[in-house]
């Protein structure tokens, strides 16, 4: 497949009971700016997008159905596992997660290629980590 097609990863999309005080969390969380994209009226949730810049990649918060419940993902479920946010300080990214009451999973790993990493659940029951690589990761070299 000719690279010059497919440029990039744009965003990947959460379902949310409430997508505001899931981006809101984020915003708190890990620094994430946070916009409406779309705006299903006045009386219903609306559409979140949030990221680190105004460029991108981004995660997109859409409303989910109310009668779906999740169930608590593990890191090998199918389907999307988790979000891996990247630090430049770990004991300090802990520490504000920490203090914030965010609620840990497990405990701290060594990361593949050097590093740490450690996992927590966001208010609606999703995985995310924490990471901390000395090195970053080696290019890609294609399949």
């Amino acid at each position: 497949m000719d690279s010059k097609i497919f440029t990039g990863m744009e965003h990947v999309a959460l379902a949310a009971q409430d997508p505001k005080a899931l981006a809101e969390f984020y915003a708190k969380a890990a620094g994430f700016k946070t916009r409406i994209t779309f705006d299903n009226g006045p009386d219903k949730p609306k559409t979140y997008m949030i990221g680190f810049n105004d460029t991108g990649p981004f995660i997109e918060i859409v409303p989910a159905d109310p009668a779906k419940k999740l169930s608590e993902r593990e890191n090998s479920y199918p389907g999307l596992v988790h979000l891996a946010i990247s630090v430049a300080d770990y004991d300090a990214a802990a520490a504000h997660l920490t203090s914030l009451g965010v609620r840990k999973e497990g405990e701290e790993r060594n990361a593949p290629y050097g590093g740490r990493v450690q996992f927590y659940r966001d208010p609606e029951g999703n995985l995310f980590h924490i990471l901390f690589r000395p090195t970053p990761l080696p290019p890609h070299s294609g399949v």
